[in-house]
């Protein structure tokens, strides 16, 4: 294990893709499980907390702290029938790549999936376009392999209900408290595809069986650090379509609905200012035929010998839109990593101290709300006079937009406060989430307890049971009390 106490390390280690600083105590780099729960264990004797570190890609500051950083090294990859075994360091675009040449995938694909981790993945919950179709991390994780709180090891996979509610001490617990409140779990969890705010209590139950492993998929490092995850893998499709069309901001809502009708695999929104603004326009201009200033991906996806009647059919569907099709996987890849590359962009355009910044950047409604989603954003960024940014999954009614605000000054941090607090209050009012899928670090704990507040006592005791210091990624998530 290698321990970092070098003043240039640990100052890179204090930032990560939020809008927080915060300089680490120390930080460890550890090539082992043994080498984690040494980690674990030392910074508990030095009364320093823990957070866990994948690739910093994190946008509401998971993985940033005061105490120690931890950071795993380890990046192997076995792939077996149906399944595949990832130590954490392993990056998305590595597994991909490994998972190809057996003809195999793991569907979530993050837009940071160049640079993300698999343990970053699970701590997050990661989803990304195509979740729409095949659904977000927790639904793939079918095991994991954890060092807890207190420098103990444990495996976690799905057992018989009665056998969790006989288990050891922490199982037991944690199943005691989803069966014995599972109504008010289900009734409280929100009305949408995807979601990465509180613990996912809702998910940890399914036909007779405790799944563990799956509540500490989007538990951002809070309840443990993952060493180890088994995921589920799914055939990799045989054929891709992407059909692009343009819309105006007023005729999203019906552009996304008829695509939607394909059953596509992913259903995106690009606003093509991004790109205009950044010079970066020839980035897709070749997709661009219109002044209409978004681009609506729609992707369809299946198993040999379907296409061509497939693509047909759909383009037949929708052709009042008049799409571009596209069926070569050279001009497909080219496409979504021009749609990849919008945060990256975006984050390059300025307004003397005005930057895009997140807060209400990922907001996700019940699928049908997507156009009230829209007026909720619009109408808040323009009566405050914002310029702003709108992309994102618009099939899941997730969507990434981003004012422009100087957070220089306490004017700007209040505007950026005052957004959170009318666009979550708006959102939860529809049954949606303040997080679809990036999470609630450090910048939406403290609002998690106003969304679920029926059954935040129950994370709180979630997290008391597998984290009673409260020493793993403290302020993350669950705002200590």
């Amino acid at each position: 294990m290698r321990r970092v106490i070098s003043d240039a390390e640990l100052a890179t280690l204090s930032r990560d893709a939020g809008i927080y600083a915060i300089a680490p105590a120390r930080a460890y780099v550890a090539g082992s499980e043994e080498e984690v729960a040494q980690a674990v264990r030392e910074a508990a004797a030095s009364g320093l907390a823990v957070t866990p570190r994948g690739g910093g890609t994190s946008i509401p500051s998971q993985s940033v702290g005061r105490g120690a950083i931890l950071v795993q090294s380890r990046s192997a990859i076995r792939v077996g029938e149906g399944l595949v075994y990832c130590e954490p360091g392993v990056v998305k675009a590595d597994l991909n790549r490994a998972l190809s040449l057996q003809g195999a995938w793991m569907p979530v694909d993050p837009s940071s999936y160049a640079s993300c981790t698999v343990g970053g993945m699970v701590a997050n919950n990661s989803s990304g376009a195509r979740t729409l179709k095949y659904g977000s991390t927790v639904d793939f994780l079918a095991g994991a392999r954890v060092v807890f709180a207190d420098g103990s090891v444990g495996a976690l996979g799905p057992v018989a209900v009665e056998e969790a509610l006989s288990g050891d001490g922490r199982t037991r617990r944690a199943a005691s408290l989803v069966v014995e409140n599972w109504r008010d779990i289900l009734d409280e969890a929100p009305r949408v595809a995807k979601n990465s705010s509180g613990y996912r209590l809702e998910k940890a139950l399914r036909d007779g069986t405790f799944d563990l492993q799956r509540l500490f998929a989007g538990s951002e490092g809070t309840l443990g650090v993952v060493t180890e995850a088994t995921l589920m893998t799914v055939p990799r499709p045989r054929w891709r379509a992407l059909f692009v069309a343009e819309s105006a901001l007023q005729d999203l809502d019906a552009t996304v609905g008829a695509f939607r009708c394909l059953a596509p695999s992913a259903l995106e929104v690009v606003d093509k200012s991004v790109f205009r603004e950044t010079g970066r326009w020839e980035r897709v201009s070749r997709l661009s035929r219109s002044d209409d200033p978004f681009m609506v991906f729609c992707e369809l996806d299946g198993s040999e010998g379907e296409a061509e009647d497939r693509v047909a059919e759909a383009a037949g569907a929708v052709g009042g839109l008049e799409p571009l099709v596209m069926t070569d996987e050279g001009d497909i890849a080219a496409a979504w990593a021009s749609r990849n590359e919008t945060l990256t962009a975006a984050r390059e355009m300025k307004r003397g101290g005005r930057t895009p910044v997140p807060g209400v950047e990922d907001l996700v409604a019940p699928r049908e709300r997507l156009g009230d989603l829209v007026r909720l954003l619009v109408d808040q960024f323009e009566k405050r006079g914002l310029e702003y940014i709108l992309y994102g999954h618009a099939g899941d009614a997730n969507l990434h937009a981003r004012p422009l605000i100087d957070l220089g000054g306490q004017a700007g941090m209040k505007t950026n406060e005052e957004l959170m607090e009318e666009c979550f209050e708006g959102v939860w009012k529809m049954g949606g989430s303040m997080t679809g899928e990036h999470g609630d670090g450090m910048l939406r704990a403290r609002f998690v307890r106003r969304q679920y507040p029926r059954t935040y006592h129950l994370m709180e005791e979630l997290k008391e049971t597998f984290d009673p210091k409260w020493a793993m990624n403290p302020m993350v998530k669950i705002a200590r009390p």
